[in-house]
């Protein structure tokens, strides 16, 4: 990534220079009422003005006070100098316009004076004979209210030339002429033209914010009048300047009488300008047709300044010169156009394309650059002009240079901004885009953020030869949702019970709005990867209130016909619209005290990261970093965070899979690794991957209907092991990290986090860091990264989401060592929880002498139909049971979802001999646990971490006896307290001072 593109866009993609920093907001305006009503009545200037701002996004348009005469104006200023402006018309009272803009002068230098009049060659005369040094210009007014816009952005220009120009990089056009008459009829046509070109040039704007910047940063126009002072802004700004438009003759300095006037003073000043810059655009425009020869003899245009066809062969000449329009790519022999460009996209394809002879003429000539200057992309076209032929060894190496730096700028302008999508100008370079008008949701609005983040922190280019990133996104906002319910006629499905495949059946059979089917026919075209469909509702990731892992996800392979690929994503769309009124969704929006009719689904549409390998496609490895870690071990530290990390897609690691936990700060002591016992036993078994299959895509609740399992055996020849995955060399009973050694594979990531062959670590733990201090609270990534790319290519690490994690600093302090835990039903030192809870009598565990992994699908079934009994009777319980809770995987642990223990309280994990797993956290049903204020503890007392007695539970009477679980009820609310600070809790029954109280 070019270093010189990067700086100049800093903070939030916001260039640091601000242009047109001095503007004109009070206007003095001198004339007679009869000047006034022309202007005001039949001009209707303010409202002009007005609208004008409005066009620019400007707010304050500059407001006109009128008076009658300049003595009334002299009485004003001594009251009030606060004026920007004093546009004076000729006839204005006994003091002539002459003497008070002298006087206006002397008392307010700063000010400057205009004067405005119609044209006659009688007053014209008197002009030539008075002292007109007070006055800054002199205009012929011919009626037209477009010369008024002219003379105030002429004004605002000389005011913003020094520190736009010089310091920001913004164009100039220079225009030479001594005739009021003409030049007042010019800068109107000019600054049209620069207006018209700006409104092309906009196009490649991705928000309002750059809309605004670009049009600010159109191109200047300089006027001189005498040969000197062309000189001298010539000088001063030609490292800036697009071109120059003189008059033949005109005066050699400012106060010379015009009949000193030197007759071919354009054409000495065009042959100075040649010299300096042969390259640099000159038209010569005179009534002196004899003069067009010496003019096109350097290299100039020439018009007849007596030509009906004036103004337009003006147009025609900037348009071609001064690289206004479509930029022309031209056979250097022939001069045929072979090719056209109107937006960046375009030039860089173009360029890739043109045969090196057009190449080389362009480049040569800085048609590329200047065609970028008159644009406003001016570190573009600075990067571009400093590069020549000499610097490189081939034609292609130069090409090749100039395609990377335009690829670099787009990617740079979408780096940090949300753009709206535009079917027209919508490309890949554009990183986050919305479709529609309503809410992102809370996901969206997360990925976003980290968008502008990384470009604020700069981490996307921290490291050699990877990008961090989010990937390509376009967001469906929530206004196509409600148009979705309201068209189909599915609000029913709201207020009645449906099952799950009912409402997706329902769901998938309606129709996306045709509007919407137009823009992903779009953003299709320009897609050549999977795509990740995700959900992104109003409530989900909110502070204090996340929504984790609730709604689904569906991916999509890539097909190469457009219509087949359109189906898939609407058939995804509408599959994660259905999700929001699933039962698991229901009973998680009752629990959080959400009503359903508040919830409205965006969808996030995301290029999915990874590479293509035997039919499947999958990324390197992803994973789920936090940056608070509940479950320190060793020498690390809560604050260190912790991260949990699996080869292929992130599924397998937030739906609660066997992954590698580890913490950032010491990435090389992993527990699953430590010993090979453990590593054999405790590391990832399985890795989950898309198949690019289309028609295993089908209609289905589970959103990994397509996606694959492999197990070691299979994932052994793919190429991403090589990255992650060591050797069990049997012989020795080793864990070899050597590529070459030959033996079953293990998912160690000892590569990564021993031997530092990609810095995980370390992004992670600036991720974190930048995402807690930038959401003034603890925040939970995911991330998937890719590392199998061609050489020479970036490696890239993914952000896929952030959300914020209820932290556990304002639990009630509590006293443990007043605490008698000797008679506690539940204690561990692995708590994680919001305090004290005294409403909780009922106990539900599963039975350790019935448990086994086989099992756990028929205890998530004997559980729901429990907690729907508890729901009814509006009670609260705390449950017990072996493995992880929420997990996908049964073998881990008792696969529920909300449904299934939206009642509980309290949530134990009870580690039992043969049966004890890893903790869930990373997952997303870890992450909502904690943010409803479900105490969370993990214990294996088998090993004499914590206690459970569950042999005093079985002497209890049992109000609910099944095959898997058992329920007891004590008499009174039982005393439970999670201490998040010490990562201590207790349930026990309610001590005697406690029932006094």
């Amino acid at each position: 990534m070019n270093k010189n593109l990067e700086q100049s866009l800093s903070d939030g993609n916001r260039p640091q220079y601000r242009f047109m920093k001095y503007r004109i907001h009070k206007i003095l305006l001198v004339c007679c009422s009869y000047d006034g009503y022309i202007l005001e009545e039949d001009g209707h200037i303010e409202s002009q003005i007005n609208q004008e701002y409005l066009d620019l996004n400007m707010s304050n348009p500059p407001s006109f006070t009128r008076v009658s005469s300049t003595r009334e104006a002299l009485d004003l200023l001594g009251r009030d100098d606060s004026f920007d402006f004093i546009l004076t018309m000729y006839n204005v009272g006994e003091l002539d316009v002459f003497t008070f803009a002298k006087i206006v002068k002397e008392r307010h230098p700063q000010i400057p004076v205009a004067l405005l009049t119609s044209f006659s060659k009688d007053i014209y005369r008197r002009i030539e004979e008075q002292d007109r040094s007070g006055l800054d210009y002199i205009f012929g007014w011919h009626g037209n209210t477009d010369l008024i816009m002219a003379i105030i952005k002429l004004v605002e220009d000389k005011m913003n030339a020094e520190e736009d120009i010089v310091e920001g990089g913004v164009q100039a056009i220079l225009l030479v002429e001594d005739s009021i008459r003409f030049y007042s009829t010019y800068l109107p046509e000019l600054y049209k033209l620069i207006l018209l070109q700006n409104t092309e040039f906009l196009k490649d704007a991705l928000n309002e914010q750059q809309q605004i910047l670009r049009k600010r940063a159109r191109p200047k126009i300089l006027l001189a009048t005498n040969y000197e002072e062309a000189v001298e802004l010539y000088d001063r700004y030609k490292k800036n300047m697009l071109g120059v438009i003189s008059d033949v003759g005109f005066v050699l300095h400012r106060n010379d009488p015009p009949e000193s006037e030197k007759r071919d003073a354009g054409i000495d000043l065009c042959r100075r300008i040649k010299e300096d810059n042969p390259l640099m655009p000159v038209l010569l425009q005179s009534s002196q047709t004899e003069f067009e020869a010496q003019a096109r003899g350097l290299g100039a245009g020439f018009i007849a300044k007596n030509s009906k066809t004036l103004l337009s062969q003006l147009h025609e000449y900037i348009a071609k010169e001064f690289a206004f329009g479509d930029f022309l790519f031209k056979d250097p022999d022939t001069g045929a156009v072979i090719g056209r460009a109107k937006d960046l996209a375009q030039m860089q394809e173009m360029i890739a394309t043109i045969p090196d002879k057009a190449f080389e003429y362009h480049t040569s000539q800085n048609h590329l650059s200047k065609w970028l200057y008159s644009r406003g992309l001016f570190p573009l076209a600075a990067a571009i002009r400093r590069g020549n032929k000499s610097q490189f060894a081939t034609t292609e190496e130069h090409r090749q240079r100039i395609v990377n730096l335009i690829k670099d700028y787009r990617i740079l302008l979408g780096q940090g901004v949300v753009a709206r999508f535009d079917t027209e100008t919508y490309s890949d370079a554009v990183a986050f885009a919305r479709i529609g008008e309503g809410s992102l949701g809370g996901k969206a609005r997360g990925l976003a953020f980290m968008n502008s983040m990384l470009l604020k922190h700069r981490q996307y280019d921290k490291h050699d030869n990877l990008r961090i990133m989010i990937p390509r996104s376009v967001v469906i906002a929530t206004d196509y949702f409600d148009e979705f319910i309201r068209n189909n006629g599915l609000k029913y499905i709201i207020s009645q019970e449906f099952s799950d495949e009912e409402i997706l059946s329902e769901f998938v059979s309606s129709t996306i709005p045709v509007k919407l089917q137009r823009e992903l026919k779009a953003y299709i075209k320009t897609v050549s990867t999977p795509l990740a469909v995700r959900s992104s509702s109003k409530l989900e990731d909110s502070h204090y209130q996340p929504f984790a892992g609730i709604y689904s996800t569906y991916m999509i392979p890539y097909v190469d016909n457009e219509d087949q690929m359109l189906r898939l994503l609407l058939k995804a769309v509408k599959s994660v619209y259905a999700s929001v009124y699933f039962a698991s969704s229901r009973a998680y929006l009752s629990s959080s005290q959400n009503l359903i009719s508040e919830e409205k689904m965006a969808v996030i549409i995301q290029e999915v990261c990874g590479t293509e390998q035997n039919g499947l496609f999958f990324p390197t490895f992803s994973g789920v970093a936090r940056s608070i870690n509940y479950y320190p071990i060793g020498d690390e530290a809560p604050e260190d965070g912790v991260c949990n990390v699996a080869m292929g897609l992130g599924k397998l690691v937030v739906d609660g899979g066997r992954t590698l936990r580890f913490s950032p700060r010491y990435p090389q002591k992993v527990l699953q690794t430590s010993m090979p016992e453990l590593a054999l036993r405790d590391t990832q078994n399985e890795v989950l991957a898309l198949s690019l299959q289309p028609e295993e895509f089908r209609t289905s609740i589970d959103d990994a209907v397509n996606l694959r399992r492999l197990d070691i055996a299979q994932i052994a020849e793919l190429r991403n092991s090589r990255f992650v995955c060591s050797v069990w060399d049997r012989e020795n009973e080793r864990i070899s990290d050597s590529p070459f050694d030959r033996g079953r594979k293990v998912i160690t990531f000892n590569n990564i986090l021993k031997y530092n062959t990609f810095p995980l670590a370390e992004i992670v733990t600036d991720i974190l860091h930048m995402g807690a201090e930038e959401m003034r609270c603890p925040v939970e990534v995911e991330f998937a990264v890719n590392m199998d790319v061609a050489p020479g290519e970036q490696q890239i690490f993914n952000l896929l989401q952030i959300r914020p994690i209820i932290d556990n600093q304002d639990n009630r302090p509590i006293d443990w060592s007043e605490v008698d835990t000797s008679d506690a039903l539940v204690y561990g030192e692995n708590a994680l929880g919001i305090g004290m809870m005294s409403d909780i009598s009922d106990v539900i565990y599963i039975k350790s002498g019935t448990f086994s992994s086989l099992s756990t699908e028929k205890i998530a079934d004997e559980l729901l139909e429990l907690n729907r009994r508890m729901r009814d009777e509006k009670r609260s319980y705390i449950l017990v049971g072996p493995g992880r809770w929420g997990s996908s995987d049964p073998f881990l642990g008792v696969p529920v979802k909300w449904n299934h223990i939206s009642e509980a309280k309290v949530i134990v994990e009870c580690g039992i001999e043969k049966f004890d797993v890893e903790p869930s956290q990373g997952t997303h049903f870890f992450q909502n646990v904690t943010s409803l204020g479900v105490g969370y503890l993990t214990i294996s007392p088998f090993r004499g971490d914590g206690v459970f007695r569950e042999e005093t539970l079985d002497k209890c009477a049992a109000i609910y006896e099944g095959s898997f679980l058992r329920q007891v009820r004590f008499e009174r609310p039982l005393w439970v307290c999670i201490d998040g600070r010490s990562n201590k809790g207790i349930v026990k029954e309610t001590p005697d001072e406690a029932r006094e109280e």
